[in-house]
């Protein structure tokens, strides 16, 4: 009986410790998120890059593709994250303003962004792997995907018709060395 009690405290001691410990590390609640650097480029090998502080796809070659853009991701579950780029400084958001829903980026820094926050929701995607290519859809706005056109050195979108010939949906997404 002396055992049980013994151990019993022992249990609860390192439990209160292991609380503290982790309240003492993460005053406000909120764990801390660890960004990863990823590349990204659709299934016709366009890759991301910045012009005019719009996010375009395109076809970079010999000296330009130093503008790549990278995807700053931090994970919030398994396969849910926030996107940004610029070292996560400008994320990625999908904004629904009357009957437009648009792509954006905005300046907050996606490790600032809490996942339990109404506000933040509309920086979240949900991951979605389908053999080696990857899709991602809003959390906010369900039903729209992260986009490219067909075309070359057109703006990286969101659509609601991922099947549609004009759009592509499906990324490699790889993480960076």
């Amino acid at each position: 009986m002396e055992i049980c009690r013994g151990s019993r405290s022992y249990l609860i001691s390192l439990l209160l410790f292991l609380f503290h410990s982790d309240a003492i590390c993460h005053p406000s609640g909120k764990r801390p998120y660890k960004m990863q650097t990823f590349r990204i480029w659709d299934i016709n090998q366009k890759t991301f890059y910045l012009r005019n502080n719009q996010l375009i796809a395109g076809y970079l070659q010999g000296p330009n593709t130093k503008l790549e853009e990278k995807i700053d991701v931090v994970p919030i579950d398994p396969h849910v994250v926030f996107l940004g780029i610029h070292e996560g400084k400008l994320s990625l958001s999908c904004v629904k303003s009357g009957d437009e829903t648009r792509l954006q980026l905005e300046a907050v820094n996606i490790t600032d962004l809490n996942k339990d926050k109404e506000q933040d929701k509309r920086f979240t995607f949900i991951c979605s792997e389908n053999g080696p290519t990857t899709s991602f859809e809003s959390a906010a706005c369900p039903g729209w995907f992260l986009c490219t056109a067909l075309e070359a050195d057109r703006p990286v979108g969101i659509t609601n018709k991922p099947e549609e010939p004009t759009t592509v949906t499906k990324f490699y997404f790889q993480q960076d060395q």
